[in-house]
């Protein structure tokens, strides 16, 4: 063959990768990885499920340009995440929604679910992760068909796109914290363990290749991969992957360099404490009401791990941590343990977590704990902390403890019962008005009574058939949602936003302004970051009014050479720096570098290492 025709070959199939990519980002609208706080909502705004009062289905939303009908399929398992960057490709599974249009050449959103820091990395890794199944599953109806009708047979030339090369990639990451403080986040766990008195959680020790809360830089090739973070719970295979990546300048692992990106705001979304209270003879914690900021850090640091440490009660429990690359975790640490990042206000769950030569540091499986006859067990994911919480008694013997991020979806399975509860923190309730513990009056119209976590089972006679119920039939001030989160009252609390950039951005933001209806008429799992306005019946949601002071985050070596992202800006189109744990500011209110200093509102400037 003469060198001229090789060209031509060459060239050719060049070309025709070329297309395959162009046809490919002509019909993949959003392939979103991310956040389980925001996977069912924005499910229903590119399906187009029930509104408030109608009965048509699949008309693909108010702002995503479809072509009705659409047509939707889910599925539990058998999709996974591949982070080809290292020498042998990092695997996250997770149950993923796929939604398509009836044109001619169909348009597909989908969203696979996994942890927040775990779509950051997939989005600005360069090359970005695949989403590959090697076989399709039957459609699993994992969304219920109440919403949006029973799941479709996923067409093969859609299924294609997962199961052959060049496969689907990652364009959008949805996620409970901001870049910066994922980043953050998994530079505190991809390196060594932490060692300054002042603060021994600075490095978490599953990568022994950098000092302390230091990121992995640019050329760190496989050394930017650390030891997997194991579940600790019963039966459980699952592992939280730490890799390094970069929101700025070049990927740790490749060298290439990183997408830019923008932030968009999605809704606020509160962290609850749940618990069980079936134990017999006698619950722990059957009579728990309230709990401190100062006594979950107790229990969830291993301090002491027995009811006692809240006041009038006794018995040993179990607490359910999340991983350290969790953005529920990560909320849940800036808000209600310590503060952000640098000096303690409490403590750290990460205490007595991984510890040198500890056999129960990885699994934390059970002890860690320095009082009280219960322990500590790490769990993988929000499904897999709710299910312990559910099956305490039945795997542990004591009544266990976890947090998450409230929506109907992620409690549905300890709602609508007695022998599951929730708590107010520092005397607020975090869902409701105001907390119930009786079934008489005054209380929010779809609340339970007896601090029982809400589901369908409690609707009022307006949704007595359950979901689609919206947010004005369940809360009686002013039919809106999660009250004491927008007064500002209730401080555990973060703002879920997407990240991506160019088309894929303007299809997401689209996507979002469609879910964000669905979260006022039909499924209100969130506050919606900006104003809904309905025309039947005539109501308006003004979004969230409230923001979080950002800040500049920062890595291991401190300021200025560890400076994570540009200096902080609150919002806007320039919108930078960490913001979990920041102190909760007027939406416009410009004030940065301060943080959450205690439950009563206060704030402090952020202390420089």
């Amino acid at each position: 063959m003469s060198r001229n025709k090789s060209s031509l070959v060459v060239l050719t199939l060049a070309a025709i990768i070329g297309l395959g990519y162009q046809l490919q980002a002509q019909t993949v609208q959003v392939m979103i990885a991310g956040s389980s706080a925001q996977w069912q909502t924005q499910a229903l705004g590119a399906f187009g499920g029930l509104e408030a009062g109608s009965t048509v289905k699949g008309h693909c939303g108010k702002y995503i340009g479809a072509k009705a009908p659409c047509y939707h399929y889910t599925a539990s398992s058998g999709f996974s995440l591949y982070d080809t960057r290292p020498s042998t490709a990092n695997v996250d599974g997770g149950a993923i929604w796929i939604v398509w249009d009836s044109s001619a050449t169909p348009k597909v959103w989908a969203f696979i679910k996994v942890d927040s820091g775990v779509g950051v990395r997939c989005y600005f890794a360069n090359p970005a992760c695949n989403v590959e199944a090697t076989s399709i599953p039957a459609a699993g109806n994992v969304i219920s068909s109440a919403l949006w009708g029973s799941d479709s047979t996923l067409p093969t030339a859609i299924g294609s796109l997962f199961t052959s090369a060049p496969y689907i990639t990652v364009n959008v990451a949805a996620t409970d914290i901001r870049p910066e403080d994922a980043l953050w986040a998994t530079c505190r766990s991809n390196s060594q363990a932490g060692t300054n008195a002042f603060d021994t959680t600075d490095g978490l020790g599953y990568n022994g290749a950098f000092a302390p809360g230091v990121c992995a830089p640019a050329g760190s090739g496989n050394n930017a991969q650390g030891t997997k973070i194991q579940s600790g719970l019963t039966g459980s295979t699952s592992t939280a992957n730490v890799l390094g990546f970069a929101i700025t300048g070049n990927d740790p692992i490749t060298g290439n360099p990183v997408p830019s990106y923008t932030t968009y705001s999605v809704g606020a979304a509160p962290i609850i404490f749940v618990f069980s209270r079936n134990q017999t003879p006698t619950s722990p914690l059957a009579t728990l009401t309230n709990v401190t900021d100062a006594q979950v850090q107790q229990l969830f640091s291993g301090q002491n791990c027995d009811a006692s440490v809240f006041p009038g009660l006794s018995g040993a429990i179990a607490a359910y941590l999340r991983e350290p690359l969790s953005g529920t975790m990560n909320t849940t640490e800036a808000t209600v343990f310590r503060r952000a990042v640098g000096g303690t206000l409490g403590v750290s769950q990460e205490y007595n977590a991984v510890t040198p030569g500890n056999a129960l540091a990885n699994p934390l499986a059970g002890g860690n704990c320095s009082a009280g006859a219960g322990g500590r067990w790490r769990g993988i994911g929000t499904g897999e902390v709710i299910t312990s919480v559910h099956d305490s008694v039945k795997n542990n013997k004591i009544d266990g403890m976890a947090y998450a991020f409230f929506s109907y979806g992620n409690v549905s399975k300890i709602a609508n019962s007695a022998n599951y509860g929730y708590a107010t923190l520092d005397g607020v309730d975090g869902i409701f008005t105001q907390y119930n513990l009786t079934s008489g009056t005054g209380f929010d119209p779809g609340q339970p009574p007896s601090g029982e976590l809400p589901g369908s089972g409690f609707f009022p006679p307006s949704c007595s058939a359950g979901f689609p119920c919206p947010e004005y039939d369940i809360w009686a001030l002013q039919g809106l949602s999660f009250p004491n989160v927008r007064s500002g009252a209730y401080h555990a609390w973060s703002l879920l936003r997407v990240v991506s950039t160019g088309a894929a951005l303007t299809a997401q933001e689209n996507l979002v302004k469609s879910s964000q209806l669905y979260v006022v008429t039909t499924t209100p799992d969130y506050i919606p970051a900006t104003k809904v306005t309905l025309t039947k019946p005539k109501f308006t949601d003004p979004g969230l009014t409230l923001i979080r002071s950002h800040y500049q985050q920062v890595d291991g070596t401190g300021l200025a050479a560890g400076d994570i992202g540009p200096a902080p800006v609150n919002s806007g189109a320039s919108e930078a720096g960490g913001d979990m744990g920041g102190c909760i500011l007027l939406s416009t209110n410009t004030a940065t570098q301060l943080i959450q200093q205690g439950p009563g509102g206060a704030c402090a400037t952020r202390p420089a290492y």
